[in-house]
């Protein structure tokens, strides 16, 4: 290949190291959303939610950035294209590891967002019930994730794609 390894070390370097920092920031912003999301203040709500989206906007473009370089250089766009590249350009195994850690990073985000999610679905579902109480009618129809539909209505097939 004519690209130079260290060049391509140093850059994807800098790309891992970005993503630790961001992933570590996204780490600290879902762990503050759960905080917010147990009280009821809607304007932190959506601050937090606005922080959330530009660490993942970020981090969904070094992404990109990282696989384009790996697809360029024909390593494939693949998670063993991206270890393959890593293991040409960095023999001492620090990108490796460097990724491994982000991908720990990014897995311990993954369940702070399904616990936020759990908590806004939990929430979502007390407003209904109040709702149906206050106007003193059933809760509005809602389809679960099986394509059921909650309410007075039976499941329905939505067709398929």
């Amino acid at each position: 290949m004519s690209v130079q390894r260290s060049g391509l070390q140093q850059h994807l370097s800098r790309l891992l190291a970005e993503e630790a920092q961001l992933l570590a920031e996204l780490q600290t912003v879902l762990e503050q959303e759960t905080d917010i999301l147990c009280g009821e203040d809607a304007e932190a709500i959506q601050r937090i939610g606005s922080n959330r989206h530009r660490c993942i906007d970020r981090l969904s473009q070094l992404s990109a950035e990282r696989t384009d370089a790996s697809r360029m250089l024909s390593f494939g766009a693949d998670r063993a294209g991206l270890e393959h590249m890593f293991d040409w350009a960095d023999p001492s195994s620090a990108l490796r590891t460097q990724w491994s850690s982000n991908l720990e990073l990014a897995q311990r985000c993954k369940s702070l967002n399904d616990k936020n999610g759990a908590i806004v679905a939990a929430k979502l579902s007390r407003v209904q019930l109040l709702l149906g109480k206050l106007r003193g009618t059933s809760p509005p129809p809602v389809y679960s994730a099986k394509v059921a539909r909650y309410g007075t209505l039976g499941p329905r097939d939505l067709g398929s794609a």
